[in-house]
C-alpha cells in the first residue's frame, strides 16, 4: 500500500524506489506525492499555489503539469526527490500550455496544445537538459500525444492519430549527433495508441480485426522497425509499460465472478504470461521499474468506496544463474527443460496446396536445443523440416529414424529465424519447441501475492502455478517448475 487517504490518489510512475502519484484530497485541490518504497516517507510536492498533476519519474527526478489558477495554462516543472525545496518550471515560454510530461535520463519530453490554432492538434517536444536544447519533434495537422521517453533519454516515442479518436499510428525518435532521427513504426494494421519503451523495444496497444473480432492486444516491434508482434490473450489489454525485459499491462478478466481488470506481466526473455493480480476491484495505471539487480517494482491504481488509491508491490528476478552439466543430452533437455530460456515455440500443419513454413525470430549465443513433438495437436507428421536461420536443423530423414520427434543440440549464435514445414496428409502436424540458455525464472513475492499463468490464445487456467517457497535473504520467492508451452509470436 502506498496511500489509502481520503479522496483520490491515482496515475502512479514507478522507478527505483520511489513512487510518485497525484493525489487530490479534495475538489479543487491537486498535488504530487512521493513515495519512498523502503523506508515508507510520503511526501508532498510544494504547489507554489497551482494544481499539479500528471507526473513522472525516472531516477530522482520528477517532472509534472502545473496548472495556474489564474489563467488556466499548463507548464512542465522538474523535481528532484534528494533535493526537496520548490520545482523549477522547464524551458519556460510564453504563449505554451504543456502536458503530459515524461522524463528519462537527459530527456524531457511533452506535448504543446497551444502550437495549433485547434487544442485538438497538440505536438510533441523534447527538452535536453545537459545542452538545454529544446526541440520540436512534430509539425502537422495530426493529433500527437502519450509521449514516452527510454530510462537513457536517447529514444521518445508517441502516438500520432489522424484525428482524436481513429488513424493512430506509433511514431518514434531516436538521438543522434545532429539531432533526431524519425521514423514511423507501425502502419495500416489497425490503431496503435499507448506506446512505451525501454530503448530497444517500443510496446503498444494494438486494436485490430483478428479472425473477424476486434482485438485490443498488447504488440511491440523494435526501435529500428520490423515485423511486429502481438501478445493474443483472450479479452481486452491496455495500458502496457515496460523496464529492461519485462512488460506490464492491464488484462480484462471477463471468466472473473466480478469481471474487471488485473495486472498481467510478460517477459520478452522467457515468453510468459503471468497473472499478478486477482481482487474483485480493477487495478488500472499501472507502471513497472526493472532494476540492474533484477528487483522489480510495480504501482497502480485501485478503485474502492468510490475512491481512488495507489499500491505498489516488489519482487526480485535474480540475476545469476548455475549452467546445467555439460553431459546434459538433448533429450533431457526436451523432456525436463527446467529453468532453460524458450526462446520460441512453433505449431506446424501440412496444409492442402502449396507446403508453406512457418517461423518466428531467436537470438543468442552458445547451444541451444531442438525440440520436435510430432504428432503434438493433430496426426504425426511423415516428414518435414527444421530450419535455423538457413542451415538444417532436423529434416525427413530424422522423422523416418524417429518417428515420435527429435531432440537435438544446435549451434546459436545471433539473430536468427526458427522456421518449419511439414509433410505428409493433410492436416498432419508437429510442434517445435527451441530452448536456448538458462534462465532464473525466481521471483520474490509475499504470502497474499499469487500470480497464475496465462497462455496466448487460450482460456486462463483456474489452477494456479505449482509453487515452491524458500527463505533467501529474509524474503519469500517463489519458482516456476516444470515445462510449460511457450508464448507464441505472431
Amino acid at each position: 500500500m502506498v496511500n489509502t487517504s481520503p479522496g483520490d490518489q491515482t496515475d502512479p510512475h514507478v522507478s527505483g524506489e520511489w513512487v510518485v502519484y497525484t493525489n487530490q484530497p479534495v475538489r479543487d485541490v491537486s498535488e504530487i506525492r512521493y513515495h519512498h518504497l523502503t523506508t515508507g516517507a510520503d511526501l508532498p510536492l510544494p504547489t507554489g499555489g497551482g494544481l499539479d498533476s500528471l507526473a513522472d519519474i525516472q531516477g530522482h527526478q520528477v517532472v509534472f503539469t502545473r496548472t495556474r489558477p489564474t489563467d488556466a495554462t499548463n507548464h512542465i516543472h522538474r523535481f528532484d526527490v534528494r533535493v526537496g525545496g520548490v520545482a523549477e518550471e522547464i524551458a519556460p515560454r510564453p504563449g505554451t500550455d504543456r502536458r503530459t510530461a515524461t522524463v528519462g535520463g537527459h530527456t524531457v519530453a511533452w506535448q504543446d496544445v497551444a502550437i495549433s490554432p485547434s487544442a485538438l492538434s497538440p505536438e510533441i517536444h523534447v527538452y535536453n537538459q545537459n545542452t538545454l536544447a529544446l526541440t520540436r519533434l512534430t509539425a502537422d495537422a495530426s493529433v500527437d500525444r502519450t509521449p514516452a521517453v527510454s530510462e537513457d533519454g536517447r529514444a521518445v516515442v508517441w502516438s500520432k492519430c489522424a484525428t482524436s479518436v481513429d488513424g493512430c499510428d506509433i511514431w518514434a525518435a531516436r538521438e543522434l549527433s545532429a539531432g533526431y532521427h524519425i521514423r514511423q513504426l507501425t502502419g495500416s494494421e489497425g490503431e496503435e495508441t499507448q506506446p512505451d519503451t525501454n530503448g530497444e523495444v517500443v510496446v503498444y496497444v494494438s486494436r485490430a480485426w483478428i479472425n473477424g473480432v476486434l482485438e485490443s492486444d498488447i504488440a511491440w516491434t523494435s526501435l529500428e522497425g520490423g515485423d511486429a508482434h502481438r501478445l493474443s490473450l483472450p479479452g481486452t489489454d491496455t495500458n502496457p509499460s515496460i523496464s529492461g525485459p519485462l512488460i506490464a499491462f492491464e488484462h480484462w478478466e471477463a471468466t472473473s465472478p466480478t469481471p474487471n481488470y488485473d495486472i498481467h506481466l510478460y517477459d520478452l526473455r522467457t515468453r510468459m504470461t503471468y497473472r499478478l493480480t486477482e481482487t474483485p476491484g480493477s487495478e488500472s495505471l499501472s507502471d513497472i521499474s526493472y532494476g540492474a539487480n533484477g528487483q522489480v517494482r510495480l504501482a497502480w491504481a485501485m478503485r474502492q468506496n468510490g475512491e481512488y488509491n495507489v499500491y505498489a508491490y516488489e519482487f526480485r528476478l535474480p540475476i545469476d544463474c548455475h549452467e546445467a552439466p555439460r553431459t546434459e543430452s538433448a533429450q533431457t533437455v526436451c523432456a525436463t527443460p527446467g529453468n532453460r530460456q524458450l526462446q520460441g515455440v512453433l505449431q506446424v500443419t501440412h496444409a492442402a496446396g502449396q507446403p508453406a513454413p512457418v517461423s518466428t525470430p531467436i537470438s543468442g549465443h552458445g547451444t541451444g536445443v531442438v525440440c520436435v513433438d510430432n504428432g503434438h495437436g493433430g496426426p504425426a507428421a511423415t516428414s518435414g523440416w527444421v530450419w535455423l536461420g538457413e542451415g538444417v536443423a532436423v529434416d525427413p530423414h530424422d522423422f523416418t529414424q524417429v518417428p515420435a520427434g527429435v531432440a537435438r543440440k544446435v549451434p546459436l549464435q545471433g539473430s536468427r529465424s526458427l522456421s518449419a514445414e511439414a509433410r505428409g496428409q493433410e492436416g498432419s502436424t508437429f510442434r517445435v519447441r527451441f530452448y536456448g540458455s538458462l534462465v532464473c525464472e525466481v521471483a520474490a513475492q509475499d504470502a497474499t501475492f499469487q500470480p497464475t499463468e496465462v497462455r496466448q490464445g487460450e482460456a486462463r487456467r483456474p489452477e494456479r502455478l505449482d509453487i515452491q517457497y524458500a527463505r533467501m535473504g529474509g524474503s519469500r520467492y517463489f519458482v516456476r517448475l516444470g515445462d510449460e508451452t511457450g508464448v507464441a509470436w505472431r
